[in-house]
């Protein structure tokens, strides 16, 4: 038991190193892939780290002392399956039969040991399950990689660090850390009803992901920083070394003065030091900004982006000012310090100005000034800073505000244009003509829409997970025919609850690409579950085996206060299950399903919903609300995602739309610009 403590303590004391050299790529993962670094997945992917750490030191450690050292009984592998409970068998007196014998069970290293064994892969298959979201079958394979990844280590020697090996190639142990494995994959089964919703905790990052936090701003700016220190160094190095310029060290030159004579052609303003680092800083700041269109390499790295106020794309002067400011603000401390203490060793004659006298009699106070003021400056900056992390109010440096630019996410930024290039419903309609008219087909728009609907529950979903689909009888519900067909045809279970049969549905496209979608389900092979004018009941019951609810029930034209029949059971129904968890988790009329409209689900947000609710992915406008007047019907869908096709809706960018339309992100099928101009035109 020591031996397994030791190794477990030196995981301990090498994790923060570790957790050091993995947190600056860990973030700048998070933030390309999510746009945020989610508190739950930190804590998972470091927790799985230092579990790893743990697995390993424990069967690695102790190392020999000698690399040519010669264990006899690890030299022949250990290749009989169950080969323990032999020996086990063989070296007691175990009997099932003899209650006495019992308590020397597990007290034998036999049996102690294939515990161990056990118990040493049984995180992994709980991470696999709960984290990355493995099936059984792949937990299997990984969990036996892994352990084979122990036993071949310690056969080859630490892959031949040591000339042989020096831990017994044991079979048993390949068998019983894939039981491991795969007990954690089926013990995490149940706790996940418990543990945190990782998919919801994705949602989240990606609403946080939409603004620039100050973390993700100072990350890129740190590595910009340290890409122009690169750069200069680098610079500096060629041009001494070409010869060009004579170098300012001799050849046998000690430490002290080498950093000496450096900072001596640094402080020159003219030296090719100085030089240098500011050729670096225009390239890194200037330069490469105005060859993308605004972003530094760290900025591009990070999928930020310099824009103006208003989102309008910035210009060359813009990156020139707001970088120029920025870095003459950062000299300016340095550069009065510098000169405080120059004017300190310098005797002044009595023609010197009467503030230099001042300065160089009074060094010491003015020093003192200087420090208080850039302190206060840091403070004022942690201050900003620690007011725009917790969303009190927005982090702005004075570059910025003089230069009038900002730094956006390049999310945050098409997410800011398309609200305020947002068209009337009206518009929108004459949109739809116009691309029509220029050969972009109304059926090709509608299989356009709802491949980008399906395209967000793979996003969210990761795998083939069970979608009901609640499509009305219009052409919003043609765009749940085309989505649903997709789904099915990926592999998940689908089942798509409509009003009318397919052939009798009236609108065109929806007719169309819901007989079409229909045929593809029967050509291809794929499972996709037609329910037709169901009962309550029945529709409850799908939406309780449900993971994912799309709303295709009503379009942009809906703007009355009341519903008709099914449509007002079907979404108070969608709603019951999301803030009220499925049948048999309530009481009353959600109990028997009645379909009556909740109250509660009518001023809710995503934060409000119950940890095992469905993703609700409503397309276009979350049923039952207006997406010109902001105004909704009593049931009104609530949605985390609204996917909204060619162009913002006022409604859906009004004040508490994120109650019912959650996130909305915009898909515009088609290139919608030379058509915008047309319109603006007519």
């Amino acid at each position: 038991m020591n031996v397994y403590l030791s190794d477990i303590l030196t995981a301990c004391i090498l994790f923060p190193a570790v957790a050091f050299l993995i947190t600056i790529p860990y973030m700048v993962y998070q933030y390309r892939r999510r746009g945020s670094v989610p508190k739950l997945h930190t804590a998972i992917v470091y927790s799985f780290v230092f579990y790893l750490m743990c697995a390993y030191f424990l069967v690695l450690l102790p190392l020999p002392a000698d690399r040519t050292t010669y264990v006899a009984y690890a030299a022949t592998p250990q290749l009989i399956p169950f080969n323990f409970v032999h020996e086990f068998l063989a070296e007691t007196t175990f009997s099932p039969s003899d209650p006495a014998t019992w308590p020397r069970l597990l007290r034998d290293p036999y049996i102690y040991e294939a515990i161990f064994n056990v118990l040493l892969l049984l995180p992994l298959g709980a991470y696999l399950r709960y984290y990355f979201r493995r099936t059984w079958w792949q937990t299997l394979i990984i969990g036996f990689l892994v352990t084979l990844s122990f036993e071949t280590t310690q056969l080859t020697g630490l892959w031949g660090i040591y000339e042989h090996p020096y831990r017994l190639f044991d079979v048993d142990d390949l068998i019983q850390n894939t039981l491991g494995a795969m007990l954690g994959f089926w013990l995490t089964g149940p706790a996940m009803r418990a543990l945190p919703d990782l998919r919801t905790a994705n949602l989240r990052a990606a609403e946080a992901g939409l603004s620039a936090s100050v973390i993700r701003r100072a990350l890129s700016f740190a590595l910009d920083s340290v890409l122009t220190a690169a750069l200069a160094v680098g610079s500096i190095y060629l041009v001494y070394r070409s010869g060009l310029v004579a170098t300012p060290i001799g050849a046998r030159a000690t430490a002290a003065q080498a950093l000496e004579a450096t900072t001596a052609q640094v402080s020159d303003a003219l030296s090719p030091a100085r030089l240098c680092i500011l050729a670096a800083l225009v390239v890194v700041f200037f330069i490469v900004p105005m060859a993308t269109k605004g972003k530094t390499p760290a900025q591009a790295l990070l999928h930020l982006r310099i824009a103006r106020t208003g989102a309008r794309p910035a210009s060359w002067y813009h990156y020139l000012a707001r970088y120029g400011l920025l870095f003459v603000f950062l000299w300016i401390p340095w550069g009065l310090f510098t000169l405080l203490i120059e004017v300190r060793d310098v005797s002044l004659g009595s023609e010197t100005g009467t503030l230099a006298t001042f300065a160089s009699h009074n060094t010491g106070v003015c020093i003192g000034v200087l420090a208080v003021f850039s302190l206060a400056w840091i403070v004022s900056l942690v201050v900003r800073g620690a007011r725009a992390a917790s969303g009190r109010s927005p982090f702005v440096m004075l570059n910025g505000m003089l230069s009038r630019t900002r730094i956006m996410t390049e999310s945050g930024l098409a997410a800011e244009r398309a609200r305020l290039s947002a068209l009337s419903v009206d518009d929108v309609r004459k949109l739809e003509q116009l691309i029509a008219e220029g050969g972009t087909s109304l059926a090709s728009l509608m299989r356009c829409a709802g491949e980008a609907v399906a395209d967000e529950v793979r996003a969210w979903s990761g795998g083939p997970v069970r979608v009901c689909v609640l499509a009305g009888s219009g052409n919003n519900g043609g765009d749940g025919w085309v989505c649903a067909a997709s789904l099915a045809k990926s592999g998940y279970p689908v089942t798509l609850v409509t009003p009318k049969a397919a052939e009798a549905l009236t609108a065109e496209p929806a007719r169309t690409e819901a007989l079409f979608a229909m045929e593809r389900a029967t050509e291809g092979g794929f499972s996709l579950t037609i329910a037709v004018a169901p009962e309550a009941g029945d529709v409850a019951r799908t939406l309780d085996e449900a993971e994912v609810v799309v709303d295709a029930i009503l379009g942009t034209g809906f703007a009355g206060r009341a519903l008709r029949e099914p449509y007002a059971t079907w979404i108070s129904l969608a709603n019951l299950r999301r803030f009220n968890g499925p049948r048999g988790k309530g009481r009353g009329a959600h109990r028997a399903r009645t379909g009556a409209p909740s109250k509660k689900a009518s001023g809710t947000t995503l934060h409000d919903r119950r940890k095992d609710a469905p993703f609700a992915v409503a397309i276009d406008v979350p049923s039952g609300y207006s997406a010109q007047a902001a105004i909704w019907a009593d049931p009104c869908f609530c949605a985390d995602v609204t996917v909204t096709m060619l162009a913002m809706k006022p409604g859906l960018i009004a004040s508490g739309a994120e109650r019912f339309c959650g996130q909305v992100k915009l898909a515009e099928l088609v290139d919608t610009a030379p058509y915008r101009e047309k319109l603006k035109q007519s």
